[in-house]
């Protein structure tokens, strides 16, 4: 099986000597024969590894597979990273499967502990069963080139990197390692329950294909990474081609061109729609039929909005189509004191507003672009705080607004029609003020006057940012 590993660690190049990498464990067979077989390789690699876990409290029981590779850890003198969150309640708040809900919070805490220890590699435990399982799951379903595209062994996350070194191989090899080396592991009881789809696949379907062709999950796996080269193709054509759509993106949504939307291949279309849905709301996963009815329905004429999973809503608005988050309804007419320095937490309209002065010098960037310089930190202000005047607010819109753009002065009203926000969605959006002015629509545009140049002497930092679980 450790052949097996360094084989796939190597065609896949998921490792480079020196790498630190943050190890999943669930305390299941798989995931502690990935960090044993991790530890195998620390020293020729020259790694450096830690655990994490992380317990879901969906079983009453989960408490004692923490503490028992917390133990795991100790013995094999590994840091030790772990939390719990309470995922069945996110998953009713948030009106997402327990399935999703618990690895959106799984990867939130990975990407967390990453990022705060320097951590560039994050390793996880999926099989080639794993592989197999989701492969028959999505077809099922119906799933199309991308969803059959299975179980990705390295997936890049910004600047971390997901690999899966055990990703071919078969659970048999994993359970004969685990018991050659006398190895212990926690047996999640939920995995035979069959009335969980998953489940049903791994205990009756697949033994019924192995007496077709004994080599199934081999044959299942060599289709997923074909499929997965294809998908890949097409994936990089969909976002190239969603690049030409945006007719305006804003922090609330995507307006895309219709009449060049409609005019693509079909299969084109559908990818285009779901690179615009995950990029409005990731958590939102649309399935094959969410997109056939969405494909149908935009081709009929005129105005109208269909909902998605997640709180997505896409609206056909004249020659646009609207992606877009449906926002959590704030108070008709807000105004809040903001603390400067501090945070102001305001789940009422379900943001967060950090503000401190900036150490940053004043570089030319900074008085260019959208927001504070730039498309991506449109979400963070740098303003010339000699410029303000009395206390800082955050507020909805009020009659007469207007702020001060490169172009010159624009009413709030024209502004949000030229960036073709929807109408029941401006009442939501913050606004930065002081006594004096309109200084930040957030995720938009910063005034002229207020906005930090390369002649700033005092910078304020403004951060904005949405309260997990809001939209």
């Amino acid at each position: 099986m450790l052949d097996q590993v360094k084989k796939t660690i190597k065609q896949y190049r998921m490792l480079t000597p020196g790498d630190r990498v943050l190890v999943a464990v669930s305390g299941g067979v798989d995931s502690v024969v990935l960090l044993y077989a991790l530890r195998e390789l620390q020293k020729s690699e020259k790694l450096s590894l830690a655990v994490a876990h992380f317990d879901h409290a969906i079983r009453t029981d989960s408490a004692a597979d923490a503490e028992f590779v917390k133990k795991l850890a100790r013995s094999l003198k590994l840091r030790y990273y772990s939390e719990r969150a309470d995922v069945p309640a996110y998953a009713k708040a948030q009106k997402l499967s327990l399935e999703v809900a618990a690895r959106t919070l799984r990867y939130q805490f990975f990407e967390r502990i990453a990022k705060a220890h320097d951590f560039k590699k994050i390793a996880l435990g999926h099989t080639l069963n794993d592989q197999a399982e989701t492969l028959l799951m999505r077809l099922l379903r119906g799933a199309g080139l991308e969803g059959l595209s299975g179980i990705p062994p390295v997936r890049p996350s910004g600047e971390l990197t997901y690999i899966r070194p055990l990703i071919e191989c078969t659970r048999d090899q994993i359970v004969a390692f685990a018991q050659a080396h006398k190895l212990s592991w926690r047996e999640d009881p939920t995995n035979y329950d069959t009335t969980i789809a998953r489940n049903k696949i791994r205990h009756e379907l697949i033994p019924i294909l192995k007496e077709y062709n004994p080599k199934v999950l081999e044959a299942l796996g060599r289709t997923a990474r074909l499929l997965a080269q294809a998908a890949y193709v097409l994936d990089c054509q969909a976002e190239q081609a969603l690049a030409t759509l945006i007719a305006s993106e804003s922090a609330q949504g995507l307006a895309l061109d219709l009449k060049d939307l409609m005019a693509m291949p079909e299969y084109l279309q559908a990818l285009v729609l779901r690179h615009a849905i995950a990029r409005v709301n990731p958590l939102c996963e649309p399935e094959a039929a969410h997109i056939e009815a969405l494909l149908r329905w935009i081709s009929r004429r005129g105005a109208g909005e269909l909902h998605l999973p997640a709180g997505v809503r896409v609206l056909r608005c004249h020659s646009h189509l609207i992606v877009t988050a449906r926002p959590a309804a704030p108070p008709k007419c807000f105004e809040y004191l903001l603390t400067v320095p501090g945070e102001t937490t305001l789940s009422e309209i379900g943001w967060r507003f950090v503000i401190w002065p900036s150490a940053l010098s004043p570089l030319p960037w900074l008085s260019h672009g959208r927001g504070a310089g730039g498309e991506g930190q449109k979400f963070t202000a740098l303003l010339d705080a000699d410029k303000i005047q009395g206390s800082l607010v955050v507020r909805n819109r009020r009659p007469g607004d207007r702020i001060r753009l490169r172009s010159g002065t624009k009413k709030l009203q024209d502004f949000f029609t030229d960036r073709k926000i929807p109408r029941e969605q401006r009442d939501a959006i913050p606004l930065i003020c002081d006594e004096n002015a309109l200084i930040w629509i957030v995720g938009e545009a910063v005034h002229e006057d207020y906005r930090a140049t390369p002649q700033t002497k005092h910078i304020l930092e403004i951060r904005a940012e949405r309260i997990e679980g809001a939209l």
